[in-house]
């Protein structure tokens, strides 16, 4: 099969596009013939060595997949050849406390899904989640690792109720874009920000009420004008350390910032009084587990979630959708087509 494969860290032009093997199946495995696979900012951190968890080479990144089970291990219950499927960021081993207790995310026995650079990719039953027959592979491949963690962090770890006011950094990235969505559709007033004014009408045409066009150090008091001066309710923060001064900036008293992603390899510096005179809850997000998967499925299926594609690319120009990503170049998702 033809595959992307990485043999060392490096530029997007350390790809090499060649023939590999099939991987094995074992017996909780099933075997996908991958329809999709997004291009995510863990995709471009893996590659370029920012990353360096469970990394080891050769290595086949891609964990936004979608596809058709071809192939079943002799353990496997839930799946059936010819499903389709789209994936969560991991597996879990489903038996631990932590599992038992709705808490895969943190499941130390948790394995990292990768492959979805290639034609085909072998993964444990629990990464992969049924979708329905009609939603097209594009839509579907990126659901797990965006839509998917939205549900998690504006539902699950934040709380977003009917009246508040959330501030979305990175708003026009995979996981910024579903939770503007989740966060209108739940009765939220969103603030978007964004670095493009190419961006803006992207921001409203997804459900926007405001959208900042702001450097990451600098849109605080553009958000603490729309708000009165009251600051936010929640910040869904997408992007990291970059922003954290201004996106805490933003924050009103008792408000709750949830940590949703880390692009850059640089630390932040707070003086812990920020966080007490101010009450605020700091809120790490993590993954995603099944549950929320399948919910983020159905929002899709019903509209609620509406992923925004940007380009659908063939395998041979991975390096240029690396760039395009890593650039922060397209307005919305970037999908290879193996």
């Amino acid at each position: 099969m033809r595959a992307a494969v990485l043999h060392a860290a490096g530029s997007p032009d350390a790809f090499d596009i060649c023939e590999v093997d099939r991987p094995d199946v074992g017996p909780d495995d099933v075997l996908i013939r991958v329809g999709a696979c997004g291009v995510s900012f863990r995709d471009v951190v893996e590659r370029n060595g920012t990353y360096k968890r469970d990394v080891s080479y050769p290595l086949i990144i891609g964990l936004e997949i979608s596809g058709t089970v071809v192939e079943a291990g002799a353990l496997v219950e839930d799946l059936q050849i010819g499903d389709r499927v789209c994936t969560k960021a991991f597996s879990s081993c489903g038996r631990c406390n932590l599992c038992r207790s709705g808490r895969e995310t943190t499941c130390s026995r948790r394995r990292p899904v990768r492959g979805g650079y290639a034609e085909y990719v072998a993964l444990p039953q629990d990464a992969c989640v049924r979708t329905p027959a009609d939603m097209p592979f594009e839509v579907s491949c990126g659901l797990g690792p965006s839509a998917g963690v939205a549900v998690n962090a504006v539902r699950d770890v934040a709380h977003v109720s009917i009246g508040e006011t959330v501030l979305v950094t990175g708003a026009t990235g995979g996981v910024g874009v579903p939770a503007v969505q989740i966060a209108r559709a739940m009765g939220a007033r969103v603030i978007a920000v964004t670095r493009s004014e190419d961006k803006r009408d992207m921001l409203s045409a997804i459900g926007a009420h405001e959208a900042v066009v702001a450097e990451p150090d600098a849109f605080a008091r553009e958000v603490r004008a729309l708000t009165d001066g009251r600051g936010v309710d929640v910040v869904i923060d997408t992007v990291g350390s970059r922003v954290f001064d201004a996106a805490f900036d933003s924050l009103a008293v008792h408000g709750r910032y949830a940590m949703v992603g880390q692009l850059y390899g640089e630390n932040i510096a707070i003086n812990p009084a920020r966080i007490f005179f101010k009450r605020a809850q700091i809120l790490g997000v993590g993954s995603v587990s099944r549950v929320q998967l399948e919910d983020a499925i159905a929002l899709t299926a019903s509209g609620v979630v509406q992923p925004q594609i940007a380009r659908i690319m063939p395998l041979e120009e991975v390096a240029e959708a690396h760039r395009l990503v890593e650039g922060g170049a397209a307005a919305g998702r970037i999908i290879l087509k193996p």
